[in-house]
């Protein structure tokens, strides 16, 4: 009976953490009190923390220079909100970006460096 209670338990746990979407690492090094965590090698939570994301969001990493400075950003995007909607938007904040690199992931944490896949659409 124990191991019964334990098992729906597991299950629903399952279920709901399913129902709240995916959990991408959150973090930005050019607005961060702590600039280095975010970049990589990525230092993990505690000083990075994380957020859980629609569905139907990617996990992504994003890095770029503004004002002569190397910038790593990690979030969470709608996978309908390509590479260069991301550009198209952060270009509009720094008007001197260069060196703009996109990439994207499907799984819960896949944001912190292995498991990327590079997206060149702005070529």
């Amino acid at each position: 009976m124990v191991g019964g209670v334990k098992i729906v338990i597991l299950v629903l746990s399952c279920a709901i953490l399913g129902v709240l979407g995916k959990q991408c690492y959150s973090c930005n090094s050019y607005t961060d009190n702590d600039h280095t965590a975010c970049i990589d090698p990525m230092s993990p939570y505690p000083s990075v923390n994380y957020t859980t994301c629609a569905d139907s969001s990617v996990c992504t990493r994003v890095s770029y220079v503004t004002q002569k400075q190397f910038v790593v950003s990690r979030g969470c995007d709608l996978s309908s909100n390509t590479c260069t909607a991301i550009y198209n938007t952060l270009v509009a904040y720094y008007p001197d970006l260069s060196t703009f690199n996109s990439y994207y992931c499907t799984s819960d944490y896949c944001n912190s460096l292995s498991g990327l896949e590079y997206s060149n659409e702005l070529k």
